[in-house]
């Protein structure tokens, strides 16, 4: 670029640059490299802040909902929507809720975006006796419009119909009594 148009060019350099310099609140161009490791580092604190603040989240929704056990032919079973922010979460929650009740069923569900995701656990014993996560959570995600799968005692899904989220609760009750080997 040459002439005119170089200087053009330059001068849409500086404006950028002190759109930066502005907005990055740095006293003179020279600062802007530092300002944005600062902030960078400052985001990379909130992330941390934010990631351990869902996790408290979770933990206390996963302990109210302990009071919603029932049983179903001599199973316990929860079966409950949920609010978490992603599937690393709904997952964990089924973790932990499996370690809490020892022995169950677990299908959790929760909806992100207009789109459904579902977890479900079982327990070693109840593995045992019949049952597989991971055929489970197949009924429940076709329910929800989608699909998925997984091992004996734990797998995810997804589904494209959060309207069905009940229904797709309710099809673990036909899936115990329709499996379990007594």
């Amino acid at each position: 670029v040459t002439s005119k148009q170089a200087y053009a060019y330059l001068n849409g350099k500086m404006n950028i640059l002190q759109q930066v310099t502005r907005l990055v609140k740095a006293n003179d161009d020279k600062q802007i490299p530092e300002k944005i490791n600062q902030l960078q580092q400052e985001i990379k604190n909130l992330q941390k802040e934010n990631e351990s603040l869902s996790a408290k989240l979770a933990n206390a929704e996963a302990q109210s909902i302990l009071e919603q056990v029932k049983e179903i032919s001599g199973v316990p079973v929860l079966a409950q929507q949920v609010n978490v922010k992603d599937m690393n979460q709904l997952r964990n929650m089924v973790d932990d809720l499996k370690q809490k009740l020892e022995s169950a069923v677990i299908l959790l569900a929760t909806e992100n975006n207009g789109k459904v995701q579902l977890a479900a656990g079982i327990s070693k014993d109840l593995v045992e006796k019949g049952l597989h996560a991971g055929k489970l959570i197949k009924e429940a995600a076709t329910i929800c419009g989608g699909g998925g799968g997984g091992r004996p005692d734990m797998a995810q899904a997804g589904g494209n119909d959060p309207t069905k989220i009940h229904e797709a609760l309710k099809a673990v009750e036909s899936y115990i009594e329709a499996n379990i080997n007594n």
